[in-house]
C-alpha cells in the first residue's frame, strides 16, 4: 500500500545538492540504501519516512501506509527542491501531470492519514502479521491491538496508532536485539528464531520461535503469542509483539522458564522438521 509519484527530469538530479538541502531541514536524516534508493525521515517525528529511487530517466517518490503529516510535509519540500534542481515535471499514479503544488495539502494529508488507519484497523481484526517498517524499528499490529482500537475512529484512532509507532521507534531504551538465527535447509523450512537469555537487557521482535536454553541441555521452544501470555511483570509489550525485556531476577527468570515449559513446542517442531539443525 504505497502512494507513488514519478518525476520526469530534464536534467540529471545532483543528489549531493538535494541532500545538502535536506540536511538543513530541522532533525531530518537520510540514508543511501544502494541501487539508487535514498531514504529520508524526520528524527523523533516521522512514522514511515519516504523513499526516493533514481533511475535513468525517472525519479520515483514513494510514501507508504501509515505515513504521517511530518512525512508528507517533508515529501512536499523534497519534491519541490527536486523539481527546481531538474526542471522536471511530476506525474501522479494515473500518469497525469500534477499541476499544482504542494503535492499534499492539509486536507489531503488528513484524508490519507485517517484512511490508512482505518485500513490497518480492519486488517488487524483478522491478521497478526501486519508489520510496519519505521525509521528505526518494525511495529506490529494484530488482533490484540485491534481490541484496543475497536472503540476508536477518525482522528482518535489515528492518534492512538501513530503514538504506538512513534513510541516503538523513538522512545524505547537502546537495548540489544539478542542472538537471532535462521534455521532450516530450504526456503520452505526456514524459520527465524531467537535464543532468549537473562544476561542482557533486550528488545524482542516478532520471530517464528523463541528458544530458552535450560541447564539440562534441553531446549524449550515457544511462539511470540505464548510469550505474550506469560510475560514477567516488568517486561512491557509495546505493540502486538515488540517487548521491552530488561534483565529480571533469578526467581522471575526461573518462573518464566517453568511457564514456558507448559507450552513447549520443541518436540513438535523437531518431528515436523526432521532435517533441521539447531
Amino acid at each position: 500500500m504505497s502512494l507513488i509519484h514519478n518525476i520526469v527530469p530534464k536534467r540529471a538530479l545532483d543528489i549531493s545538492r538535494l541532500n545538502s538541502f535536506v540536511s538543513k531541514i530541522g532533525n531530518t536524516a537520510f540514508e543511501d540504501r544502494g541501487g539508487g534508493t535514498y531514504y529520508y525521515w524526520i528524527k523523533g517525528k516521522s512514522t514511515r519516512g519516504l523513499d526516493l529511487t533514481i533511475e535513468e530517466n525517472l525519479i520515483e517518490v514513494r510514501n507508504t501506509v501509515l505515513s504521517n503529516r511530518y512525512d508528507y510535509e517533508l515529501t512536499n519540500k523534497i519534491v519541490e527542491q527536486i523539481l527546481k534542481l531538474t526542471d522536471g515535471i511530476i506525474l501522479d499514479e494515473e500518469n497525469e501531470q500534477v499541476e499544482a503544488l504542494p503535492l499534499f495539502n492539509n486536507d489531503k494529508i488528513t484524508e490519507i492519514e485517517l484512511q490508512d488507519c482505518e485500513i490497518i484497523k480492519t486488517l488487524s481484526q483478522e491478521h497478526d502479521g501486519i508489520a510496519i517498517y519505521g525509521p528505526t524499528r518494525t511495529v506490529h499490529f494484530g488482533k490484540r491491538l485491534y481490541a484496543q482500537f475497536n472503540s476508536y475512529s477518525g482522528k482518535q484512532l489515528r492518534d492512538k496508532m501513530f503514538d504506538i509507532i512513534l513510541n516503538v521507534n523513538y522512545k524505547l531504551p537502546n537495548f540489544e536485539y539478542g542472538s537471532i538465527m535462521e534455521v532450516g535447509n530450504t526456503e520452505e523450512e526456514k524459520k527465524i528464531m531467537i535464543v532468549l537469555t537473562n544476561k542482557t537487557d533486550s528488545i524482542l521482535d516478532k520471530y517464528d520461535y523463541i528458544i530458552f536454553n535450560t541447564n539440562n541441555d534441553r531446549l524449550i521452544m515457544i511462539t511470540n503469542e505464548i510469550l505474550n501470555s506469560i510475560l514477567p511483570s516488568n517486561w512491557a509489550l509495546v505493540d502486538e509483539f515488540t517487548i521491552v525485556a530488561p534483565i529480571i531476577d533469578e526467581v522471575q527468570w526461573e518462573n518464566l522458564i517453568e511457564n514456558a515449559k507448559k507450552f513447549d513446542l520443541y518436540d513438535q517442531y523437531i518431528n515436523k522438521n526432521k532435517n533441521a539443525n539447531i
